[in-house]
């Protein structure tokens, strides 16, 4: 009962409880109860580790709670499902699960966690509801429609959080709209590139070298970027609709 009190006043203790150590940004995710999270993570730098915690310490503090993980393609969502399963199975003396399966786990308070596929246009995920926690995967490689067909379902649970969780993929979409709006209903986290000790110098040059400078720069520095095969720079087209910008003939 303590321990359970405990975790209750401080979501992160529960990393602790399944061995791991949460970085000081991860830490900030779990406890967060903003309704609105936006995540812009460089690779490698732990942003499933600190999702799949944050969901575990909603399953488990919080009894019937759905939480979901959608992700661009089923293979992500059930790795997810299966990390935090793993990471439950570590906890000591924790209640055994009722229900267990590839793509969902069911606690004993009767709270689960499901894998959504990475539907296109949303249809098939259509018809859930009362969702505590969406944790939507990879966001900028998710379809508008996708994300359109999630954001309903946390409509009637008061404390219900929306999760955008993402490296970038170019100056298009939901995620990058999210991010770069002025929008103050949104909690940012951002991790600098070299803020994980678990990555050396060496392995970043060598991603480096054999990414490319533009593949390096999306992946790891986390920087919004242009296509390379877009006709025209997305600043070019900006300026179109400028009134600033004086033209140059009539």
């Amino acid at each position: 009962m303590a321990t359970d009190f405990a975790r209750a006043l401080d979501p992160a203790l529960l990393a602790q409880d399944a061995d791991i150590d949460l970085d000081p940004w991860q830490a900030d995710f779990v406890r967060s109860n903003a309704p609105q999270v936006a995540m812009l993570i460089p690779r490698q730098h732990g942003k499933t580790e600190a999702a799949v915690m944050k969901a575990l310490s909603v399953a488990t503090a919080e009894p019937d709670s759905l939480v979901l993980i959608v992700s661009p393609a089923q293979r992500l969502s059930d790795e997810f499902v299966r990390r935090a399963r793993s990471a439950y199975g570590r906890i000591e003396n924790a209640p055994s699960l009722i229900g267990d399966a590839a793509r969902r786990i069911e606690l004993e308070n009767k709270s689960r966690i499901l894998a959504l596929p990475g539907d296109n246009d949303g249809d098939t995920l259509r018809g859930l509801a009362n969702v505590r926690l969406a944790i939507i995967d990879e966001t900028s490689r998710c379809s508008d429609a996708l994300i359109t067909a999630v954001r309903p379902m946390l409509a009637t649970n008061t404390r219900g959080q929306l999760v955008y969780l993402s490296t970038p993929k170019g100056k298009r979409g939901v995620f990058y709209e999210t991010w770069t709006s002025n929008d103050p209903d949104w909690h940012r986290i951002h991790v600098e590139l070299g803020s994980c000790d678990r990555i050396t110098p060496e392995f970043l040059a060598r991603e480096r070298k054999n990414l490319g400078e533009t593949k390096f720069r999306e992946e790891y520095l986390c920087e919004f970027l242009d296509s390379d095969i877009a006709a025209f720079n997305s600043s070019l087209v900006e300026m179109m609709f400028d009134p600033e910008v004086r033209q140059l003939w009539k």
